[in-house]
């Protein structure tokens, strides 16, 4: 076990509490498969990090390191695909002909994504393998911004504050900051990794604060008539 677990792990305890208390139970609707979706989505990544570090312990070498990481990934390429779903869902929600062509679309590019970064060689690689579904959740957030697309009010800022700090996390676990700046100050405390993780439950925080009043919004919206 190693000194990041408590972070993930911390997490995911919140997680499990944070989603019972304030996902709308009552008000699912027809669209309940997308809520199923939202909670793994935020469940997925803390899970799979928390296994992750409880067995860097092992003694196993490099196959069994190389099935951890995986498994950590799952939980990155999960959030990534089953989190958009819902924002896609609500983004098209008065577009039918489009909106099954934009969730499978998805779903493919993010299959893509997920094995490129399960197979790649290093952190950086791993980082550019998700950003074809960067670019195809930020042009759905152009659609609605533009007013192409429909949503509540407030989930757009909530969006793309989650994929901000995605980045930001993602940026700064490649870049080793801030223990480049100072090799072995950090390594317990304060270092890249940890604080990629701390960024990373922003970003499902704001995912979760985004994709709340989005379903919502859909269960009670009409769209006009043609």
């Amino acid at each position: 076990m190693d000194h990041c677990l408590p972070l993930p792990g911390l997490a995911l305890l919140g997680f499990l509490v944070l989603l019972p208390m304030t996902m709308p139970w009552g008000q699912l609707g027809k669209d309940g498969w997308l809520w199923g979706t939202h909670c793994v989505a935020c469940l997925a990544p803390p899970t799979g990090s928390v296994l992750y570090h409880l067995f860097m312990c092992h003694q196993g070498g490099s196959p069994v390191y190389t099935r951890l990481l995986a498994l950590d990934m799952c939980g990155v390429c999960l959030v990534n695909t089953l989190g958009a779903l819902p924002i896609i869902h609500c983004t098209l929600a008065c577009r039918p002909w489009l909106r099954p062509a934009a969730l499978v679309g998805y779903t493919v590019l993010s299959g893509v994504a997920g094995w490129r970064a399960l197979t790649a060689p290093s952190t950086g690689a791993r980082l550019r393998a998700f950003g074809w579904q960067a670019a195809a959740r930020l042009l759905v957030f152009g659609a609605r911004g533009v007013g192409l697309g429909s949503g509540a009010p407030g989930s757009l800022p909530c969006y793309l504050r989650m994929d901000a700090l995605a980045l930001l996390g993602g940026l700064v676990n490649v870049a080793r900051l801030p223990e480049r700046w100072g090799p072995g100050r950090f390594d317990y405390w304060g270092n890249s990794h940890q604080i990629m993780h701390l960024l990373s439950v922003g970003s499902i925080l704001q995912l979760h604060a985004g994709v709340v009043p989005d379903l919502l919004w859909a269960a009670r919206h009409a769209c006009p008539p043609d």
